[in-house]
């Protein structure tokens, strides 16, 4: 049946434990505000608006519904009325006389008491937890959409808060309504929850799985008071752990992007699946679609059949493997130097992270942490190990060996700073790693490439000026330059001339050779966008920039900012050339994090 909005008021909703939290993002929420505004103002669009349906089961005890499909239409239907309330809307229409209605979290209580109290409104964006990060966007969309639109305020809260009713010419009253679709006593609410869901795209393994394991139904009247509890626990310990592994931080030491799972506990569920599958073979192929919650349901399945335990304690075993999974993760995280080797083993081998993380929790089960530490230097040692000395690797012939050394000097370097007791960002490294590569960069430039742009040219003579003017034996350079700049039309072939001038002049003052400007002591680490804006400049500009990019908050890595700095030179006699004693000091600190490992 359809049920006014208006109906709906003082109604109390309650989520329950295997429900997904709150998603709606920018689109549903401006498509619902553009469909609600344009039935408003199209007086020939029928009586009513009608909003997808709503199902509900309810409570005969305290007359309360418990939400199995909707709860993001009411939560959004929530947000815009407490806006409109806020705005004074219905105050000025005289469609004050309501209260919204209630949406009770069985499992977050924390959201319940967000929306409630309707904190929302004025802490911007609170992304300290995912729902409310959702939530929060929510209102800031609907708060824009009014600004752009605030004609629209008293028509969609008059259509909102009309009841239906036949004015004096016996026209029904238009008004917005939901179909409110009551499921019998004694249906399983599970079943209908997958049902309804299970075309959906936004639906996930770990959303099924959930159902699967919270069903309450599956337990007769005795055992249901005491087994709730426990369902409850776990649908508590559920929600704690989705909220850790939505940290960046704490997610990216472990994947490669945040958009690879919605919900991130399903990772921890894949993991779980793909090694029951391949001990028990419950499918001779693994199914494209719903694998994991598949898997889970043949194998709870097996543990009350064949293992013969209790639906209760099939569920609870199964809960403990991803409770031990998820403590292991969290011991790695907090442990820096579990944390360091093991980040760096599962950057560098990003397509067998599953082999990596499954191995290190069959060690960790077996093995103490200093065998484990040495385990994992050992693992480090074979993947930057070369069969030649370091010095001889060049860019031309060994630049993924190079890439895996310089990683390791960077987060080696980072897990011994114990002053600041700092941690290598995996998350800055991976974060735009699809889009922005990060790339091997020379510190002392190779042979110059060509400039064409007259912005750019004029950027690079700038630049130079700055740079050799510190030089007293670059002043016939520095005036050529200047003459240059002062050109109102450059021909392409004089620049050039003049930058090969340039190079020769920093190749003698750095007393480089062709052999060395490829050689690991002339490379660092940087993101390609940063390096693509270095080409052609001395070290001087190129320092000056990578600290104009480190204020602009882009992340420089530890090491490459030590190299412009200077900081492995004692007493370096300029800041200006990359010398030879900086490049024998650079490597000697390579080779020590070398060694460390390879020895």
């Amino acid at each position: 049946m359809t049920t006014a909005i208006i109906e709906l008021m003082g109604l109390k909703f309650n989520i329950p434990a295997y429900q997904r939290g709150y998603r709606w993002e920018k689109q549903e929420v401006t498509e619902l505000l553009d469909d609600l505004w344009a039935f408003s103002e199209a007086n020939d669009s029928g009586d009513f608006y009608c909003l997808q349906p709503i199902v509900l089961m309810e409570n005969k005890e305290d007359g309360s519904y418990d939400v199995l499909d909707g709860q993001q239409r009411l939560t959004t239907l929530y947000i815009i009325l407490t806006y409109l309330e806020k705005a004074g809307t219905p105050q000025s229409l005289g469609l004050a006389d309501y209260t919204i209605f209630s949406l009770d979290y069985t499992t977050r209580k924390d959201c319940e008491s967000f929306l409630r109290q309707k904190e929302f409104i004025n802490t911007g964006i609170d992304d300290s937890n995912i729902d409310y990060f959702h939530i929060c966007n929510a209102y800031t969309h609907i708060e824009k959409w009014f600004n752009i639109h605030p004609e629209a305020k008293s028509d969609i809260t008059s259509i909102l808060l009309s009841k239906t009713r036949v004015d004096s010419k016996k026209r029904a009253k238009r008004n917005v309504r939901v179909i409110k679709y009551i499921v019998n006593e004694g249906t399983n609410p599970i079943d209908v929850f997958i049902r309804l869901n299970v075309g959906k795209i936004s639906l996930t393994d770990a959303e099924l799985t959930k159902a699967l394991l919270l069903q309450s139904d599956k337990y007769s009247g005795t055992e249901l008071k005491y087994n709730r509890m426990k369902l409850h626990h776990l649908a508590t310990e559920w929600d704690k752990i989705e909220n850790a592994l939505q940290q960046e931080d704490f997610w990216f030491f472990l994947n490669e992007n945040s958009a690879e799972k919605p919900t991130h506990i399903e990772f921890i569920f894949d993991l779980i699946a793909n090694k029951l599958q391949k001990k028990k073979r419950y499918f001779e192929e693994k199914p494209k679609k719903y694998s994991t919650f598949l898997i889970f349901s043949r194998y709870l399945d097996e543990l009350m059949e064949v293992n013969e335990l209790s639906r209760i304690e099939a569920v609870e075993k199964i809960w403990n493997e991803v409770v031990e999974y998820f403590e292991y993760f969290e011991e790695w995280y907090n442990n820096r130097m579990l944390y360091h080797y093991i980040g760096f083993l599962i950057t560098v081998y990003s397509s067998q992270r599953e082999l990596i993380i499954e191995t290190l929790i069959s060690k960790s089960k077996k093995i103490s942490k200093s065998r484990l530490e040495a385990y994992l230097r050992n693992e480090i040692s074979e993947t930057v190990k070369v069969k030649k000395p370091i010095l001889d690797l060049s860019y031309e012939d060994d630049k993924n060996a190079i890439h895996k050394i310089l990683l390791i000097h960077n987060v080696y370097s980072t897990l011994v700073n114990d002053k600041e007791n700092a941690y290598f960002p995996f998350k800055l490294f991976k974060k735009d790693r699809d889009k922005n590569k990060w790339s091997l960069e020379h510190i002392h430039a190779q042979n110059s490439e060509t400039i064409k742009d007259r912005d750019k040219q004029n950027s690079w003579l700038d630049d130079h000026i700055d740079s050799l003017s510190k030089d007293e034996d670059a002043k016939e350079l520095v005036n050529k330059l200047r003459d240059m700049r002062s050109l109102a039309d450059i021909k392409e072939e004089d620049f050039n001339d003049l930058t090969s001038c340039v190079t020769i002049f920093l190749n003698e003052k750095s007393g480089i050779t062709d052999k060395e400007k490829h050689s690991i002591t002339n490379l660092c680490l940087l993101d390609s966008h940063t390096n693509s804006q270095l080409n052609n400049s001395s070290f001087d500009v190129k320092r000056e920039k990578i600290k104009k990019r480190e204020v602009e908050n882009y992340y420089i890595p530890l090491c490459t900012r030590n190299v412009f700095l200077k900081t492995y030179t004692k007493y370096p006699k300029d800041n200006v050339y990359w010398r030879d004693e900086d490049r024998e000091a650079y490597l000697k600190n390579i080779q020590d994090v070398y060694d460390y490992f390879t020895n």
